[in-house]
């Protein structure tokens, strides 16, 4: 069994007279991935800055290997962990000498440190990029290169926000391939924030949703937020001026909502039911999942659906092709 590497009961962080977070109790196992989802502005950079001891919580405990981390350990216990950020910031220098920074600062003797910055550079598949200078890199190349300075002072965890956020597709699959080599070979405890739930479910071993700083038991997908306004006895939840959901719900004003992709039927021609919802679009993203198959379809907004494959193939779907997704009022999750 896994041991609990890191652990937080009851902390909350306010900024602006706002809970930003709130979590009554929080675990990580080591040797394992973790993928903390959610919205934009959900809290989840705050909470890794505050796991990471880059920020005390306002109130609350953090555990690390069971014990309690205090001022006096902070320093060390940090050392123990790293945080790659969203926007990868690089010294005016070379690969090498940026991998070498953290190495340098604790004071790693240098043939060590070759040894570990050429095994970094191997790990994130830049072995002949050590000379390169740090401003002749791509977004990707960049992102790689931060990740591989933080490999080389061997952390225990390592923190990595929104990863693939600001990279092409190309280098979106290098790095997700190397946060999986990462976990496999070193055994490094990863834990990342992402908005993106397909991201989360291929990489992640446990998959924590994150909704207005606050732990949510269910991860939502098609997640939306907008203004909840009541028209002729009807609720409706206005997502842009000309996107509108028909709900059921006793709530009025800004939420969240959430929609299962299972709970949306697609079809070529507008499905003649009872629902209320129901909007013509394009097909932009397609996943195959074993027997299923994952839609993004773009109605002005982008709403995921999944279908069996055998629907899939027997519909001729493809990317581009035109089709309505319909569902219930009753189906929309208000949080």
């Amino acid at each position: 069994m896994n041991k609990t590497i890191l652990k937080v009961r009851n902390i909350k962080k306010v900024y602006n007279n706002k809970t930003v977070i709130d979590v009554d109790y929080l675990a990580f196992q080591e040797g394992k991935i973790y993928a903390i989802v959610g919205p934009n502005g959900s809290g989840k950079t705050t909470l890794l800055n505050i796991l990471n001891l880059l920020e005390k919580p306002d109130k609350g405990q953090i555990f690390f290997y069971g014990q309690e981390i205090n001022n006096k350990l902070n320093l060390d216990i940090r050392r123990r962990m790293t945080l790659v950020g969203q926007d990868p910031f690089l010294f005016h220098s070379t690969v090498y000498d940026n991998i070498a920074y953290g190495l340098k600062v604790r004071a790693i003797p240098s043939k060590v440190q070759q040894n570990r910055i050429e095994s970094a550079l191997n790990m994130v598949g830049l072995p002949s990029f050590k000379d390169r200078k740090a401003n002749q890199l791509s977004g990707g190349e960049a992102q790689r290169t931060v990740i591989a300075r933080a490999l080389a002072i061997k952390p225990e965890v390592l923190f990595l926000d929104e990863p693939t956020a600001n990279i092409d597709q190309r280098h979106i699959d290098v790095v997700e391939r190397i946060i999986k080599k990462i976990n496999k070979e070193v055994r490094t405890t990863v834990i990342f924030t992402t908005h993106n739930l397909c991201q989360a479910y291929r990489l992640a071993d446990e998959v924590v949703s994150f909704l207005e700083g606050k732990i949510i038991k269910q991860v939502p997908e098609n997640l939306l937020r907008g203004e909840i306004k009541e028209e002729n006895g009807l609720k409706w939840f206005e997502v842009t001026e000309n996107i509108k959901f028909a709900i059921v719900s006793e709530k009025i004003g800004s939420v969240y909502i959430s929609i299962n992709p299972r709970d949306i039927i697609l079809s070529y021609e507008q499905f003649q039911s009872s629902a209320r919802n129901s909007f013509l679009g394009k097909i932009i993203k397609i996943i195959e999942q074993n027997h299923l198959v994952e839609l993004e379809v773009d109605v002005g907004i982008p709403l995921v659906t999944i279908i069996t494959r055998e629907s899939f193939q027997k519909m001729n779907l493809n990317l581009g092709s035109k089709v309505y997704l319909t569902f219930k009022a009753s189906v929309v999750k208000v949080y």
